[in-house]
């Protein structure tokens, strides 16, 4: 299996081509884990004889095109371990999918739109060689809750009326033209086309979710607002929550009580984006001429002892031994 990543680290590409067909499907089967967060995939081994797998990564959301032979990827209930896991919208484009999750299950056609929730066992079959693509939300990205999924499971959207063909199509362009996005750009410049997919998301998805005026819509509302905002505003370093409660009209109070709703707090919300930020930089070959400090600075951390004593404690090395080995730090 040949693997390449398209620099910045924003474009990565897996494929079977070189591999025997023992061998494509053992190592296929390994980067389905770390696509889908499956236990296991189930298939005649021998009959993967075409697997590709492209990946994107917009700020915190990636997007991938998965093509290959006919196959089953499945996560089990004991690889769950009370981890997050992630929101999945994925979209066949050729040949059909069938998704289980909460003892339901649904077929999908190309065209149609499904989503499932990887912090609960499911099951994806596809009967017959396929491509589709598939997007990976963290659920605060969202304004959701793994327990709010549970509406959205193996319900489908139809592509041809409304946001259901809206949201298909924008799918099938990003399908299309995946790979084609900017090398040259940095990660900040994503953050556009990042916000235009999720903002779709959740419009598709308020279709399953409380009727407007509901107050948990409203939260969910506010919640991918305010996380917008700070998105925007992660270079200055003034930004704090006492700053998003006031843009939001909200008190600090009731923003912290969001953020708690979500397993976290607004300051460390904003603390981890900002790392995240750090860390893709510190593995940017144009910004090698950077020091950690100045990498600090562009993320609005401008103590660059803080720098290097949060991504200490976040992932495990300093930002210098990160430079040198990112193998060394934890995910």
């Amino acid at each position: 299996m040949s693997r390449a990543v398209i620099e910045p680290a924003a474009v990565e590409v897996v494929s079977t081509a070189t591999s025997s067909p023992a061998n494509g499907f053992e190592q296929w089967e390994h980067h389905a884990q770390e696509t889908c967060e499956t236990s296991q995939a189930l298939c005649d081994p021998d009959r993967i004889a075409c697997g590709h797998l492209l990946t994107a990564t917009l700020v915190d959301l990636h997007v991938s095109v998965i093509s290959a032979d006919s196959h089953t990827v499945v996560r089990q209930p004991r690889a769950t371990g009370g981890e997050p896991g992630h929101v999945y919208v994925t979209a066949p484009l050729r040949g059909f999918a069938m998704v289980s999750q909460d003892d339901r299950q649904v077929t999908v056609p190309p065209g149609e739109i499904v989503t499932f929730d990887s912090s609960r066992p499911y099951t994806l079959t596809m009967p017959e060689p396929f491509r589709m693509v598939a997007v990976r939300a963290q659920h605060q990205s969202l304004g959701l809750t793994p327990d709010s999924t549970r509406r959205l499971e193996t319900n489908s959207w139809a592509s041809l009326t409304g946001v259901g063909a809206l949201a298909s199509r924008t799918l099938a362009a990003l399908g299309q033209h995946l790979a084609e996005i900017d090398e040259a750009a940095d990660e900040a410049s994503f953050e556009p086309l990042r916000s235009t997919v999720v903002s779709l998301v959740t419009t598709l998805f308020a279709e399953h979710l409380p009727p407007a005026g509901d107050p948990r819509l409203d939260r969910r509302t506010l919640m991918a607002s305010i996380c917008r905002t700070a998105r925007e505003c992660l270079a200055d370093s003034e930004l704090n929550p006492a700053m998003l409660a006031r843009r939001h009209s909200i008190s600090l109070r009731s923003l912290q009580m969001l953020f708690a709703e979500h397993g976290t707090s607004p300051a460390r919300w904003i603390r981890d984006e900002r790392l995240q930020r750090v860390r893709a930089d510190l593995t940017d070959p144009r910004l090698a001429h950077l020091t950690v400090a100045m990498i600090g600075e562009r993320w609005g951390l401008v103590d660059a002892s803080q720098v290097s004593r949060l991504f200490r404690a976040k992932y495990g090395a300093s930002p210098s031994q990160y430079r040198k080995n990112p193998a060394a730090a934890r995910t």
